[in-house]
């Protein structure tokens, strides 16, 4: 039965193999409580919809990874937008394939072999039956597209009518591609300059849905799965806790001088002997704008792979708020949305199947 999205791998492969030809759509941050917003659209009310919880945490790194390499974010340890590289001893943004910070993507090429970033076949790899990725454009030629995407024929497209359009083509001829995958990220990316609660946010959600609505028609008796990597909440950058303004001693005590993760769930990788002191700190001078914790309490598991990785201490930032370190500021200062924590809004997810 399904209950995570982690699931959702095992899912496709027991439909292809069934005979099934399946497409899985992500649209980045349109998370259940977006869905059930839009109940009205004629797409909506084609799908049955099972809810899903995201994994922890609820960030598009670990969701993607899981989609192209079909395993949980446990195994495959990629957990956020930034993570430590134990190779380079440095914490580094894999998708971008740069150090964290860096404003210049593809800035490890040389320096990191990014087959350090895989943690086995992909997907694709392993499916057995020819599979297409569709994505845009302007990440369709980044280092970790082309390693995750090995085994897949790789699409890249400006306008989602036009990747629905390339995916419609793609199943056209026989024999057709029996697995596709296709990622949007314009509502996540509404979502972080304007916030979820935002009329941009919802103009780029129902252009979405109007897109798809519009297009599915042309797949005929393929499988659609619609699904979403995590939600958002509105966030500001007038409530941001700065770690090292409310505790100036804390850089003194981590042995990685910037945060892994992100500005809802901010990692610190801390000097050996300090973890409790840290966390005790941190809570009592946050009190209820966010919760400390030890990061491993946080999986029912852990893989070597994100064992070493995982930060030390998480601090999860409270419904609204964000937290980070003021010596490597970066997106908190201008996120009207974020995710990345525990609340329901950035968790709640879905597995809806397109009824004809």
């Amino acid at each position: 039965m399904l209950s995570s999205f982690a699931d959702i791998p095992d899912e496709i492969r027991r439909r292809v193999a069934g005979g099934e030809r399946v497409v899985l759509i992500l649209l980045d941050a349109f998370g259940l409580k977006f869905l059930r917003r839009h109940a009205d659209h004629p797409l909506v009310q084609r799908l049955e919809i099972t809810p899903l919880k995201s994994q922890f945490p609820s960030t598009t790194t670990a969701h993607v990874t899981t989609v192209h390499f079909g395993v949980a974010v446990q195994e495959h340890g990629l957990y956020e937008w930034n993570v430590l590289e134990p190779s380079l001893d440095a914490i580094i943004c894999p998708l971008r394939f740069n150090l964290a910070g860096s404003e210049i993507e593809g800035t490890l090429a040389g320096r990191l072999d990014p087959a350090a970033l895989a943690p086995g076949p992909t997907f694709y790899e392993t499916l057995g039956v020819p599979a297409a990725v569709l994505q845009p454009r302007r990440i369709q030629g980044s280092a970790f597209t082309r390693l995750a995407t090995r085994g897949a024929t790789v699409y890249g497209f400006d306008e989602l009518e036009e990747g629905i359009r390339a995916l419609t083509t793609a199943f056209a001829p026989d024999p057709a591609p029996r697995y596709a995958f296709l990622y949007w990220d314009l509502i996540d990316r509404a979502g972080h300059e304007h916030g979820p609660s935002s009329p941009e946010f919802e103009a780029a959600a129902r252009r979405a849905l109007d897109a798809l609505g519009n297009g599915l028609s042309g797949l005929g008796d393929v499988t659609v799965l619609i699904t979403a990597d995590h939600g958002q909440v509105d966030v500001s950058p007038d409530r941001v806790d700065y770690l090292d303004d409310l505790w100036p001693a804390l850089p003194s005590l981590l042995s990685q001088p910037r945060p892994a993760g992100s500005s809802r769930d901010a990692f610190l990788h801390v000097r050996e002997g300090h973890v409790e002191k840290v966390i005790a700190e941190l809570s009592a001078r946050l009190g209820d704008r966010a919760e400390v914790r030890p990061a491993a309490e946080l999986f029912d598991r852990i893989g070597p792979r994100l064992r070493e990785r995982l930060g030390d201490v998480a601090v999860l930032a409270a419904p609204g708020r964000q937290v980070w370190l003021r010596r490597a500021a970066a997106n908190e200062g201008w996120f009207r949305g974020q995710h990345g924590a525990l609340d329901d809004d950035e968790t709640g997810t879905y597995l809806a199947e397109l009824q004809n």
